[in-house]
């Protein structure tokens, strides 16, 4: 009886001519990492973000006349001619640090992949941004910027209830955009918000912001798309669109100590939640804050508790009232 033949591997381990092998450019390589993002279930927004900050690398490398391929960038070129780049342009320290976290997460995705011998971005660290710089809305900026929208038209009766909910609830442009008409609880005056990894969590609103979400779904109707905020055409309301008109209401308000933006109501509602004596904890279930990071720095940041304190038992000043006994 004969030994049977043991059949081969399809894989060879020699080293072999490649020459003629085509290389991903740099368009496929991106395509591939927006595909994983996907995969991943990342927004849309972040992959947008993400496509836009990798295209931008490309463009300040070719301006700069450096090697733009990604298989053949060094952490050099990236030290110097991008982040020394965008440092030179006086770019702020969020705008910089969210763009090297993009240039780390896909640098790594392509070397995990075995599209890169090396992952040139590991050096990268980001630049120091100063922790105390958040801008907030004033009491009397804010009632400014309510009185802006013109509430006997669709829009401006659309956006005064948007401000309202932004203002109360703290919640994302996104997270906001995406609501649908059935993610409204009017009976228990609560959302439910899809967050960032498609988190969902329960997010109250109060009086105020309930009776004008009423209004504005009484004159939103019965469409066919369950989007919550619709455009004059009907349409799901888009980001940009959002963002330029609060912007345009900051204008028609004067304001100028802040960027009038939706994030900026986030910030001014953790700071209003924290000096009206709510806790750190349930700030961080509104958010929809993975950790306490970022809510311990707006207690930091806006509680008036140490200064209260301290003015009730300064060592001084009770040295001072009992002399005056």
């Amino acid at each position: 009886m004969s030994n049977p033949v043991k059949r081969r591997t399809n894989r060879i381990s020699a080293q072999t001519d490649r020459s003629f092998s085509a290389k991903p450019s740099n368009e496929e390589l991106i395509g591939l990492f927006l595909q994983d993002c996907q995969f991943r279930n990342l927004s849309q927004r972040s992959i947008t973000y993400y496509d836009s900050t990798l295209h931008y690398l490309l463009q300040v490398l070719e301006e700069q006349k450096q090697c733009a391929d990604f298989d053949q960038i060094t952490s050099d070129t990236l030290q110097r001619h991008f982040l020394g780049y965008m440092l030179e342009k006086q770019l702020a320290p969020q705008t910089i640090n969210g763009r090297l976290s993009c240039c780390r997460i896909f640098f790594r995705f392509l070397h995990r992949h075995g599209h890169i011998p090396t992952n040139p971005a590991a050096v990268l660290t980001s630049v120091k941004a100063p922790k105390d710089a958040i801008a907030t809305f004033s009491h009397d900026e804010l009632v400014r910027l309510l009185r802006q929208p013109d509430q006997s038209t669709f829009t401006g009766l659309r956006d005064y209830t948007i401000l309202l909910l932004l203002l109360d609830t703290g919640i994302r442009i996104g997270e906001l955009l995406n609501l649908r008409v059935d993610d409204l609880h009017m009976q228990e005056m609560e959302l439910t918000v899809k967050g960032k990894g498609s988190k969902e969590r329960r997010v109250p609103f109060q009086k105020t912001c309930a009776k004008a979400i009423r209004a504005y779904l009484s004159e939103r109707g019965e469409l066919p798309i369950r989007a919550l905020f619709v455009s004059i055409d009907n349409q799901p309301l888009r980001i940009r669109s959002l963002q330029d008109r609060i912007h345009d209401y900051g204008l028609m308000a004067k304001i100028t100590s802040a960027r009038v933006s939706p994030h900026t109501f986030r910030h001014t509602m953790a700071k209003m939640y924290i000096r009206s004596g709510g806790d750190p904890f349930s700030l961080q279930l509104i958010l929809g804050h993975s950790c306490l990071d970022m809510v311990q720095m707006y207690v930091r940041l806006f509680s008036n508790e140490v200064k209260e304190q301290h003015q009730k038992y300064s060592p001084v000043e009770c040295m001072q009232s009992r002399r005056k006994r």
